[in-house]
């Protein structure tokens, strides 16, 4: 691993400060987590599972409680940039973990491209004169100028915006608990109870931004107590506010309608005369998701960059913002390529399997943390080691449940990873070391 040190000449430091507290922590957790799965795919989701999709989100969310409690403790353990990528990396192979790495990164393109569709389809409903595609666009560029001007400008912005969506979602809650139709959930399996289970698969998009407190774990401060807890915190409260809002959508104007519907929690609180208002929620929501990918996956092209795996130039920071800026250039610039696509739910089933498949390996790593000899962690799960073993079969489980087509798709693009990393890794170990020579005899001079 690079090793430089944080006294090399500013413009080519590779390492981060720690300017993140709990609440900011947890604020990141919230930023990713409550976006477009709940203000788009909960339709899709709901489409498919019928009125029980409430049971897709519990069934999820039980598989991301399970994962959630992996990360606590690997999280704690390993408290640098990379989350995912670091834990494959250093518990189970180089090889494994760059594979982790690789899923991840589209993972969380895939997810902050689909909030930015979800913030277009939701702007354009409430100015028609602008369409969807430049308003995804616009929204990419601004996340972007704020993840380069820093994590701690970010993080504030994250955290306004993270109030003003859960404030939307509960007066949403508020009102409509008391006025949903009953009559709605009179056939809670139309199409079935399979499709329940690949609702649950599709809607985990909705969970996948948990992780993303764990790739910024270079950032945090007390890393080791505060990142077990914003994750669990995070989580809980993602799953009750998605299980009623769930709920409340499906008994206001019944799940056919939510089915059909790219707006639907819009269209859920239209019936309440509050669509404007849950409209500004979902837009605050969607930005709030992309700001957080933008910032995940960026430390993940940097962690990578660091161990040489990608170009070394991705491992950069920038000498005032402290940003790892070319990293989060490119993480922009590819998040609008994937943009320009506008099905939405094979997107969300595609960013479902890549963080699936990390999953995976992130709780069969946890096992191997508990079977080590490693006994200096930090924070261990009440349930140890049940909760890794439960976490890597649910993940399975809800992987194949996404259907051939992603299953397959997703296959291709571990391929391409692994070749990746076999052809260029071969020169880079040289190349990060004369790197390395190079800043020592640069930094001698000075």
């Amino acid at each position: 691993m690079n090793k430089l040190s944080t006294t090399a000449p500013d413009a080519i430091r590779s390492s981060l400060k720690r300017k993140i507290g709990l609440l900011d922590a947890v604020s990141i957790g919230l930023g990713a987590m409550i976006g477009a799965g709940i203000f788009v795919v909960i339709g899709a989701a709901a489409g498919m599972a019928g009125p029980s999709v409430f049971l897709s989100v519990l069934l999820s969310g039980l598989s991301a409680t399970f994962s959630a409690l992996s990360f606590a403790e690997l999280g704690s353990a390993m408290p640098r940039a990379g989350g995912v990528y670091e834990y494959g990396h250093e518990i189970i192979s180089h090889s494994t973990g760059f594979l982790l790495g690789w899923m991840w990164v589209l993972g969380n393109i895939v997810l902050g491209a689909t909030a930015s569709i979800g913030f277009g389809y939701y702007l354009s409903s409430i100015l028609t004169f602008i369409p969807f595609k430049t308003a995804a666009i616009v929204i990419l560029t601004i996340v972007v100028f704020l993840n380069v001007m820093g994590i701690r400008l970010s993080a504030m912005v994250n955290d306004v915006l993270v109030l003003v969506k859960i404030g939307a979602l509960l007066l949403f809650l508020l009102i409509g608990l008391s006025q949903i139709e009953i009559s709605n959930f009179s056939n809670p399996f139309p199409n079935g109870f399979l499709p329940v289970v690949q609702a649950a698969g599709l809607f985990y998009f909705a969970y996948i931004g948990f992780p993303r407190i764990s790739t910024t774990a270079e950032e945090i401060k007390q890393p080791e107590r505060n990142i077990p807890a914003a994750i669990i915190i995070a989580l809980v409260l993602s799953v009750l506010l998605y299980f009623l809002t769930a709920i409340t959508a499906v008994g206001l104007i019944g799940y056919e309608k939510l089915g059909a519907s790219v707006t639907p929690i819009g269209d859920a609180a239209e019936a309440l005369g509050l669509r404007s208002v849950l409209e500004i929620g979902a837009l605050v929501a969607t930005f709030s998701v992309i700001l957080t990918s933008v910032m995940g996956q960026s430390r993940i092209f940097f962690a990578m960059a660091r161990n040489g795996e990608v170009p070394l130039i991705l491992s950069d920071v920038h000498p005032r913002f402290d940003t790892p800026i070319y990293s989060i250039i490119l993480s922009g610039i590819i998040m609008v390529m994937f943009a320009m696509s506008i099905d939405i739910t094979g997107l969300a089933s595609l960013a479902s399997f890549c963080i699936l498949f990390t999953h995976i390996f992130t709780n069969y790593a946890a096992f191997k943390l508990y079977r080590s000899s490693r006994n200096n962690v930090p924070f261990k799960s009440p349930i140890r080691p049940l909760h890794s073993l439960a976490g890597l079969m649910m993940s399975c489980a809800l992987c194949l449940s996404l259907g051939l087509g992603t299953v397959l798709l997703g296959g291709l693009v571990a391929i391409a990873g692994l070749s990746w990393y076999v052809i260029y890794t071969r020169g880079s170990r040289a190349r990060l070391t004369h790197r390395q020579v190079d800043l020592q005899m640069s930094f001698g001079k000075r």
